[in-house]
């Protein structure tokens, strides 16, 4: 429809005249078709349903009027009576794209999204047949690809999304959404590829430098993380995210200073930023300047006091400060807010260890532990916990524990410890053994913190030389 051509202005002119009037004129269906485009692109939904009304009594055999009106019945909610009139619509015309997508859209956003699947595959079937894949089919295939991951068929996004890239090789929608199945399925070799494609049309997107730098964040190659963002930061000096990640990066690499920069540049961009204040509160906990540390997750309190990593930092804070006590009425509010992080419970139950609350402190390690049956240090302070009541107990619950999980090391030379100290001497020096060959620097380290003595004893010593120390 071209709207500036004059006979259709006169056409619209003509239509609105007898609607005001309440008169009634014969009008073409193409110049209703027409108008009803017109007032849908203009979202004036009332008339258009007016102007189908009219049309389909008018011309009751048009059937393009009755998709028209389920179309306009799905935009206002009604989905129920669009779908019977599109079920009725495609036993009339079954050859008709325009059907199957509709009922797709519909199931779509009912979340059935096999039966949309199952509707756009028709609508795109009719597509091929007819020898014509052009943008429609392109924008269907789109839509599908998207239904397949809204789905969870990762696998069956990315085939329709290469299907897609041989027809249109530069297609930019198609070439993000299928390095994000990519990255969904951990195929992070192909996603990069897909990005540097991306990126060698579009040199100048800033979006897929950052995301080139976050694929490379999850492969751990730190250096061309860092590379990405940068590149996104020339690019737009004002994107917060990419200086947010950058931070990220650093405190992997323990480059605390570096990330605090990052952070604070972040944070300079968008003041409010909850998350960035907490993770800069981190960075200056982790090269002990607990003064801005605290500070920083106050801050980050004043934006989101639901924001429960705050109250943990500054637990943390209290704790490191010998303030433990305070620190653990900070765990508390985090726990009231996520009742199920492994992580609070841990660091609660080690402040309550602390203070000798062995009771509440067995509790919460439990319930970590529960949570998170891998978690490496809760196993040991629990067995330390056992320990002051019975030294027998906290040796089964480290026996029971090793059937169901790989104990850390540090746990393990614990254990051995305690082996030794009821005689058990042979099963002590087997764990050691096995540990030293494995990683004999972590074991040289966690049996010397728990069990210093170890070196004057000739056993150890014994096996220590023959592994070549």
């Amino acid at each position: 429809m071209l709207e500036d051509d004059e006979q259709f202005d006169l056409e619209l002119d003509r239509f609105e005249k007898m609607v005001k009037d309440g008169s009634s004129f014969y009008f073409e269906p193409d110049s209703l078709e027409d108008i009803i485009d017109h007032y849908i692109v203009k979202n004036k939904i009332k008339k258009a349903l007016y102007a189908v009304e009219f049309a389909m009594n008018l011309h009751p055999a048009a059937l393009f009027f009755k998709l028209r009106q389920a179309q306009l019945y799905s935009t206002t909610g009604k989905l129920k009576e669009s779908l019977l009139i599109l079920q009725q619509l495609e036993k009339l015309d079954p050859d008709n794209p325009e059907i199957y997508l509709t009922i797709a859209s519909i199931f779509s956003q009912l979340r059935d999204h096999s039966k949309s699947i199952k509707y756009y595959e028709k609508a795109l079937d009719i597509e091929k047949l007819s020898g014509n894949l052009d943008e429609e089919s392109i924008d269907i295939m789109l839509d599908l690809a998207l239904e397949y991951e809204n789905n969870n068929d990762i696998k069956g996004a990315i085939r329709i999304l290469e299907e897609l890239l041989i027809i249109s090789p530069d297609n930019e929608s198609a070439i993000y959404e299928i390095a994000y199945c990519y990255e969904r399925i951990g195929d992070f070799d192909k996603c990069i590829s897909c990005y540097k494609q991306y990126i060698d049309n579009h040199p100048y997107s800033f979006t897929a430098w950052y995301n080139l730098g976050n694929i490379y964040f999850l492969k751990k190659n730190i250096e061309k993380a860092l590379w990405a963002y940068d590149y996104a930061i020339i690019i737009n000096e004002n994107f917060s995210s990419a200086y947010f990640n950058m931070g990220n990066t650093y405190m992997q690499i323990e480059e605390y200073s570096k990330a605090i920069d990052s952070y604070k540049s972040c944070i300079a961009i968008d003041e409010e930023d909850d998350l960035a204040w907490c993770y800069l509160g981190e960075a200056y906990e982790r090269i002990g300047d607990l003064d801005n540390a605290l500070q920083c997750y106050k801050d980050a309190l004043k934006f989101n006091p639901q924001l429960a990593d705050a109250y943990v930092g500054i637990g943390i804070v209290k704790d490191l400060q010998d303030k433990t006590a305070q620190a653990i009425s900070y765990f508390q509010k985090a726990i009231s807010l996520q009742p199920n992080n492994d992580n609070y419970h841990h660091v609660i139950g080690e402040a309550l260890y602390k203070l000798a609350r062995f009771t509440e402190a067995e509790l919460h390690l439990e319930k970590a532990l529960q949570l998170n049956i891998a978690s490496p240090d809760t196993a040991e302070i629990l067995a330390k916990i056992k320990y002051e009541y019975n030294i027998y107990e906290a040796i089964d619950f480290m026996e029971q524990l090793a059937l169901k999980t790989e104990l850390s090391i540090p746990t393990q030379m614990y254990q051995v410890k305690l082996l030794w100290e009821i005689g058990e001497q042979s099963a002590a020096l087997n764990i050691f053994k096995n540990n030293l060959s494995n990683n004999k620097e972590k074991t040289i380290k966690a049996i010397t913190d728990c069990f210093p003595e170890y070196n004057l004893i000739k056993n150890f010593t014994k096996i220590i030389n023959q592994n070549g120390e």
